[in-house]
């Protein structure tokens, strides 16, 4: 054999070796992306599942905040320290489960304030929408502005529905404890809820 074939032969046996782990290396770029991409969603995953299990429950501090209300001025939950508080989370001003339900508040105004209960509502409506909200169905009570929704994320009521605010409702007593808290209530239940927490009925 000669030199030339001898060569030619060495050649591609080398090619030979170095053309698998070069595959092997490339197999391994184009793979590595959709690993990590995976890595990222489960950790994403597992965010989102311990962002989920944050509810209160009775007996738990009511977190504070301070939201402006439809007119723009600025009120905080220890404003009515020493007070029960109904605070209530709704989607969006002027739909009408939203709607059924401030009117409901509205309706209820005599046994709330006999019981000595202050109603809030609040969503991530802007004052403005707030306050057309008010002024259209005579609410008569002070609607809170959460438009970034810290007070719904710290509350765990933002992000488990389709509408962003699931509707809830938590009745807070004078030293600022929650007392009833209702995930996932319905429009008209809001008030009964927290009168049978007291131990009272509605009429």
């Amino acid at each position: 054999m000669d030199d030339k074939k001898i060569k030619s032969k060495n050649s591609l046996m080398a090619k030979s070796r170095v053309l698998p782990v070069f595959l092997i290396f490339a197999g391994v770029l184009v793979i590595l992306p959709f690993l990590n991409g995976c890595k990222r969603k489960e950790n994403a995953a597992s965010t989102s599942g311990e962002k989920e299990m944050v509810q209160l429950k009775i007996g738990d501090t009511a977190p504070a905040f301070e939201l402006l209300e439809q007119n723009s001025k600025p009120v905080k939950l220890s404003d009515f320290a020493g007070k029960k508080v109904l605070v209530y989370f709704y989607p969006k001003a002027g739909t009408p489960g939203c709607t059924a339900q401030a009117c409901s508040v509205r309706d209820s105004a005599e046994p709330l304030k006999k019981s000595g209960i202050v109603a809030l509502g609040i969503s991530p409506d802007k004052p403005d929408s707030q306050k057309k909200f008010d002024e259209e169905y005579n609410l008569g009570f002070r609607l809170l502005s959460d438009v970034n929704h810290k007070t719904a994320d710290a509350y765990g009521v933002w992000g488990k529905s389709i509408f962003g605010i699931t509707r809830s409702s938590f009745l807070i007593d004078e030293q600022g404890k929650i007392i009833g808290a209702w995930y996932g209530i319905s429009p008209t239940d809001t008030v009964p809820k927290a009168m049978e927490a007291l131990g009272k009925k509605q009429n």
